[in-house]
């Protein structure tokens, strides 16, 4: 494979905050539009950082650039003379991790190429563009294609249940970790993990039962991958771990497994504003734990759904999807559900209606569900608290008590302050934000001096 390098003009930084300027863009709402922490985006603009091709593309998109940009970036070939050479989709870091591959072998060794070039080349995956468009093939493929593998792998290793169980205590572990304070502090650690033990095991000898267990070990640990990647703003990366997860709890008939990650997937999705992607992957959830006959996550997919509902402004929808959520929640035998989803209880519930309530602007009864939401274990779940802490103060500020809107949100910025998380950021930004035209109001002031060190900690 020949080695990459970036060659990128030495305009490029003061163009970009030039570009950004003119149309009155923060770094933070940059950042939402090309799917970037703001932080990077700082980075490039101080010219620290450089940026992909695709990142490029990205930003002359959202910036109306008219590919200015763009054309001041270009990948080359180290190995070539500085000449640009044709490169398989596959081999490049845009298109690395995006295929759901045809056989589980192909998974295996796609999945293992994710994890070593993100332990090796981590700076650049840094920078690969998300599209909710990527997740659609791979949700269709475990939609439609049947079930029939039986993974067994022939090599030296013999892999048994003790190696299967270490996996899923080490995952269990990190996923406590990523909860309590954040996936910045699990995420490479995690990745390590699948790079240098788990890989190891999935090239071992083992037979068909023991792969499938296996697999769903390892998709079970690289979801979390993804998921921890998405919680500090690298949202292509996290997808690409995400579609590899799906491949290898296909590969291993996992089909709660596979629901659980098509619901992250809907979540990222929606976070990031692609509604209509956001709630075909929630309906494909769905559909998934219906057969696997999980009403909890069944139940999750219905207020993912609705939450995708609320992002494209169909209050309507949202509120049928609610409804269904609840009504299948009321149903769910938590108590046989797997290990991995403890989280989704009234608490979490309760603060799904509230986002959903808040998006649409209805922040009367968003704060009613916020309120509810708060019922929950802060100690395990730091970071879902800090989360509805922000929820409940936005709702404070969409229902015009902006004392109490301030006040709440000093909690959630104390919360904050032991998270590595950029989700954490960007809800007290987008509080901030929202009360920052009040600014000349006591509370609101103490409020943002309160808040800024958090906001610009990169």
């Amino acid at each position: 494979m020949p080695r990459r390098s970036v060659l990128v003009d030495p305009a490029f930084p003061s163009r970009l905050k030039e570009l950004r300027e003119q149309r009155g863009f923060s770094l933070r709402r940059l950042g939402q539009q090309v799917h970037c922490s703001h932080g990077f985006l700082w980075d490039l603009e101080s010219g620290k950082k450089q940026p992909s091709v695709a990142v490029a593309v990205l930003l002359d998109a959202a910036l109306g650039g008219n590919a200015e940009l763009s054309a001041m970036v270009r990948e080359m070939s180290a190995d070539s003379g500085g000449q640009n050479t044709a490169r398989d989709f596959h081999d490049s870091p845009n298109g690395l991790g995006l295929e759901f591959a045809p056989d589980w072998r192909q998974g295996i060794a796609l999945a293992v190429d994710l994890w070593q070039e993100d332990v090796q080349r981590r700076e650049m995956l840094r920078a690969v563009g998300f599209s909710a468009t990527a997740f659609m093939a791979p949700a269709m493929r475990w939609l439609v294609s049947p079930m029939d593998e039986h993974p067994t792998g022939d090599g030296d290793r013999l892999i048994g249940e003790p190696d299967i169980e270490t996996v899923k205590r080490i995952t269990a572990t990190y996923r406590t970790l990523d909860n309590q304070f954040g996936g910045g502090h699990v995420r490479e650690s995690i990745v390590r993990f699948l790079q240098g033990e788990v890989a190891a095991m999935l090239h071992g000898r083992y037979d068909a039962n023991t792969g499938r267990a296996l697999l769903s070990a390892a998709a079970e640990a690289t979801q979390l991958a993804g998921w921890a990647s998405y919680d500090i703003g690298m949202n292509g990366l996290a997808q690409r771990y995400m579609i590899q997860a799906l491949r290898l709890a296909y590969g291993a008939g996992d089909r709660a497994l596979g629901a659980e990650i098509l619901a992250a997937m809907s979540h990222q999705a929606a976070y990031l504003r692609a509604s209509t992607h956001a709630v075909d992957l929630a309906r494909a959830a769905g559909r998934v734990a219906a057969e696997a006959g999980i009403k909890a996550i069944e139940a999750e997919s219905a207020v993912l759904e609705a939450q995708g509902h609320a992002s494209g402004g169909d209050e309507a929808a949202c509120a049928k999807a609610l409804d269904r959520a609840e009504r299948t929640f009321d149903k769910a035998d938590r108590t046989s559900a797997p290990q991995w989803i403890g989280y989704f209880d009234e608490s979490y519930l309760a603060a799904k209606f509230g986002h959903c309530f808040a998006t649409l602007g209805r922040g009367d009864l968003a704060q009613r569900f916020a309120e509810r939401s708060l019922d929950m274990d802060g100690r395990h779940y730091a970071r879902g608290k800090q989360f509805n802490l922000a929820l409940l103060a936005t709702a404070h500020a969409q229902a015009g008590d902006l004392e109490q809107a301030s006040a709440v949100g000093m909690q959630a910025v104390d919360a904050a302050e032991g998270l590595d998380s950029m989700r954490a950021r960007d809800y007290l930004g987008e509080l901030s934000d929202r009360l920052a035209k009040h600014v000349g109001l006591p509370a609101v002031q103490a409020f943002a001096e309160r808040a800024r060190p958090v906001l610009t900690a990169v």
